[in-house]
């Protein structure tokens, strides 16, 4: 009997071990999965705050694509503008030097039609003249002819 006692008690001792280490390793194990959850409550952590920052970079980008967007079609506005604003300057400026031609044109004419009409009249005075001193002239030779024939 006192072997089998013995043999009981040293079987109750390994099963005392065998509890604790059951107990030990189920801590270790439970320790273990803590840590492991924690570690993915961690990363999960990092994750979130990592895309949190990604989607503030993106709002950042977005509005800075935005505004050089707007900046751009403004540029693009104002170029228009001055562009159209240079060609109602050159067309009134076109037409101003296009008036200016055809009133120098109109006077060029009318100077020429003056002149022509001045020297064509000077040119019949003159006739008249030419003509009058022709008849003066023929009568005077007649005059003498008259006299010599009666000297």
């Amino acid at each position: 009997m006192t072997q089998r006692n013995d043999e009981l008690i040293h079987a109750q001792a390994e099963l005392r071990d065998l509890k604790r280490t059951v107990l030990a390793l189920r801590q270790e194990l439970e320790n273990a999965h803590a840590e492991a959850a924690a570690r993915l409550l961690k990363s999960a952590v990092d994750a979130k705050a990592e895309t949190a920052q990604l989607e503030a970079t993106i709002v950042v980008l977005r509005e800075e694509l935005e505004e050089a967007r707007v900046d751009r079609e403004k540029a693009v506005q104002q170029a228009v503008a001055a562009s159209h604003n240079d060609t109602q300057q050159l067309k009134a400026t076109d037409t101003a030097l296009r008036d200016a031609l055809e009133i120098a044109r109109i006077d060029k004419d009318n100077s020429l039609e003056k002149a022509a009409s001045a020297a064509n009249a000077e040119i019949a005075q003159l006739h008249g003249t030419i003509r009058a001193l022709r008849e003066q002239n023929e009568m005077l030779s007649a005059k003498r002819q008259a006299e010599s024939v009666k000297n």
